[in-house]
């Protein structure tokens, strides 16, 4: 009886897509995860993270801190003054954007204003990932020649921020506490292990996992928008990864992500959506009154080679 009582009380709803999803996890251990997460990261890539001072280093701060900044999510760390002159100084957090019907994004208790943000580079251009945890930040340097420039790097960025948005680390951490219990009892039961493990990866983890992945797509849109960049660079950036997959005929049940087809598509259905959000901040015609006066400029850089142009 206390275990349906536990089981039922962690239910919830998932924002955005209403999926219902067991949330077992605490504030802090999932404030845990960030420093587990950002020691991994170091242990696995040691010798291969690039300097805080590299162009690219900075080009993904520069973007990261404007996603995080625009939806008043944190700051990164390094940041002393928590000031930017093309994010802080323009993305007011109580900008009409934060209350505009449809621009909303999830907001657990450790995303934010205080909260610290680690950006990594890893230097591998045969590593073609970024991922994120609950603050923190990796992209490789093997992505970037898909995502070719700023704007398609932010679409990289803010997916990965919309996991966290989206307490997906936290997810699959209270997921693994109820399948390990369930494998042991089948294992009792006499069911083989690696059949049992099988099956629960194809009827759950799986499906689980492109599940994640589109949620995320959904919030890094919004991200992405809120922070004035354009949202129409995500099925860019999918459409450009497809050629890469080219030959890769793995059916859809056994993968961790959707289809890129399919990707695309869905992406595509919400631009009306996220482009009414970029269309409808203030704070990015500002930035661009701002360019056309000459305040600030705008700087373009290519994230294959860190050229300035």
């Amino acid at each position: 009886m206390n275990l349906n009582l536990m089981l039922i009380g962690s239910l919830e709803n998932a924002p955005e897509t209403g999926r219902r999803r067991f949330m077992a996890v605490s504030k802090q251990q999932e404030d845990f995860l960030r420093q587990q997460a950002l020691q991994d990261t170091l242990r696995q890539f040691q010798g291969r993270i690039l300097p805080i001072h590299h162009p690219l280093t900075q080009e993904v701060r520069r973007i990261t801190r404007r996603i995080i900044t625009a939806s008043n999510l944190g700051y990164l760390e390094g940041d002393a003054a928590h000031a930017d002159p093309e994010s802080s100084a323009l993305f007011d957090p109580w900008a009409e954007i934060m209350h505009m019907p449809g621009s909303e994004i999830p907001r657990s208790p450790t995303m934010h204003s205080e909260k610290e943000w680690t950006v990594l580079v890893v230097d591998d251009r045969n590593f073609v990932n970024a991922f994120a945890a609950p603050g923190l930040v990796c992209v490789s340097t093997g992505i970037m020649p898909v995502a070719k420039n700023e704007e398609g790097l932010a679409a990289v960025i803010g997916h990965e921020i919309g996991h966290v948005a989206m307490r997906h680390s936290a997810e699959q951490l209270s997921q693994s506490k109820l399948l390990f219990p369930v494998m042991g009892l089948l294992a009792l039961l006499g069911v083989d292990f690696g059949i049992s493990s099988v099956l629960a990866n194809l009827l759950h983890s799986l499906p689980h996992s492109r599940a994640l992945e589109t949620e995320a797509d959904i919030v890094g849109l919004k991200l992405m928008s809120r922070a004035c960049y354009d949202p129409g660079a995500a099925p860019r950036f999918f459409e450009d990864m497809s050629r890469l997959e080219e030959g890769n005929n793995i059916p859809t049940f056994l993968r961790t992500h959707p289809q890129t087809s399919e990707r695309i598509a869905h992406l595509k259905t919400l631009l009306p959506e996220s482009y009414n959000i970029y269309q409808s901040n203030p704070e990015c015609a500002k930035l661009e009154d701002m360019r056309r006066r000459g305040y600030i400029k705008r700087v373009s850089r290519d994230v294959r080679t860190g050229a300035v142009f």
